[in-house]
């Protein structure tokens, strides 16, 4: 056991107060050099040392490097915490662009000079990690800081340090970057086009584009969760693919998006046509079919992997000449058209499942404005009709 008072000069004096053992079995020990004039003082000194370790007010010293730490982090929060695709991300932004900025710092030394420093120059050329030419985006300059930050307010509250750096630097200006959808013209192209293929696609790009659905709670979709009778369906579950997971279930993006959303009576139709012809191919596959109640499946029944849509749809684009959308712009076309049509705010971000009807209004402003120019239209339209009227007056009144 080391020294409690041990003197290190004339009146210079190193208290170490243990405090239990890490996880690996280490004591852990808490040091601080004082001044004190004789041994009496130093052990006064060290007593209230002491209790302030006691309390928790103290903490961890000695030489930490942020590396060995984000890789604790990541094994003690992130694994037990976080859903498998926050993991992999997480995980991709701590070994690619964490540990190899700030990995060799001591994390008791890193200042918010340092923390600015290591995200500005994220924001430089030559940083993209699939080797392209350009900057990365300003999402993923945020969402590095962002993991930082978590990172270094849990070492807080684990008492590694007395506070967290990423406190005294300002968060990376998220830039809006603009969402493609289509315009109504568009849309009756995508649509017309759409004649043509088999039922199965031309279902889910339907679905997609009526409801607003993300594409895991499409995948997602269970024939239960669909009555045909009353004309909509609930969002009770989302589907995900990832390398090494492969394709499982998990809740929904947050609470709001366990939702309710009717359907349009083409939809119900369609999805009754589709249900029969889903029914047809379960009975000439026969034992080659996997019997499960998900609406979209693999060719023998088994869920679907939640990259097939985009892969079919951005194919599918190509070969009509259409512009090129992701699968995902269905589910903003589907809000912009609803705003366009004079759809409330509020009724579009719960059709979404939005938790916040800010997000709803962050994303779609430019449709917004579009309304707002409508409206203004409307309004003048109104007020010029109303001139000739009060001319009218005016000369009656002489």
């Amino acid at each position: 056991m080391p020294s409690k008072i041990k003197k290190r000069g004339e009146n210079s004096y190193l208290l170490t107060v243990t405090a239990g053992y890490d996880g690996q079995g280490k004591q852990i020990c808490h040091t601080k050099t004082i001044t004190a004039n004789s041994p009496t003082e130093a052990k006064r000194f060290y007593h209230e040392f002491a209790t302030e370790v006691q309390r928790g007010n103290v903490t961890l010293t000695g030489k930490l490097k942020i590396k060995d730490f984000a890789e604790r982090w990541f094994k003690e929060y992130c694994q037990k915490n976080l859903a498998p695709k926050t993991q992999q991300t997480y995980k991709l932004y701590i070994d690619k662009r964490i540990i190899p900025a700030l990995g060799h710092i001591d994390i008791a030394k890193l200042k918010p000079l340092q923390v600015l420093a290591f995200i500005n120059n994220l924001q430089e050329d030559g940083l993209r990690l699939d080797g392209k030419a350009g900057t990365l985006s300003s999402e993923a300059v945020t969402y590095c800081y962002r993991v930082l930050s978590s990172m270094l307010r849990d070492a807080v509250q684990w008492q590694i340090i007395p506070n967290s750096p990423c406190d005294r630097v300002k968060p990376p200006t998220l830039k809006k970057t603009k969402t493609d959808v289509y315009n109504e013209e568009q849309t009756y192209k995508m649509l017309e086009c759409l004649e043509v293929e088999e039922i199965k696609h031309r279902t889910i790009i339907l679905l997609a584009l009526a409801s607003g659905l993300r594409i895991g709670e499409l995948c997602g979709l269970e024939w239960s969760d669909i009555d045909l009778n009353e004309g909509h369906l609930t969002v009770n579950r989302a589907s995900q693919s990832l390398s090494g997971f492969g394709t499982f279930d998990k809740s929904p993006k947050n609470n709001s998006s366990n939702r309710t959303v009717t359907l349009p009576t083409s939809i119900i139709s369609l999805l009754k046509q589709y249900k029969a012809w889903q029914n047809a191919e379960c009975l000439r596959l026969g034992d080659k079919w996997n019997k499960t109640d998900r609406l979209f499946t693999q060719w023998n029944g088994n869920k679907i992997c939640t990259t097939s849509p985009s892969q079919w749809f951005s194919k599918f684009l190509k070969r009509h000449g259409l512009p090129h959308i992701t699968f995902h712009s269905l589910r903003h076309t589907s809000a912009t058209l609803l705003i366009a049509s004079g759809a409330s705010l509020k009724s579009v971000s719960s059709r979404l499942g939005h938790a916040d009807i800010r997000t709803t209004g962050n994303i779609y402003s430019h449709a917004l404005q579009s309304v707002d120019t409508q409206l203004a239209d409307s309004m003048n339209t109104f007020l010029t009709k109303q001139e000739p009227n009060i001319s009218a007056q005016k000369k009656q009144a002489k």
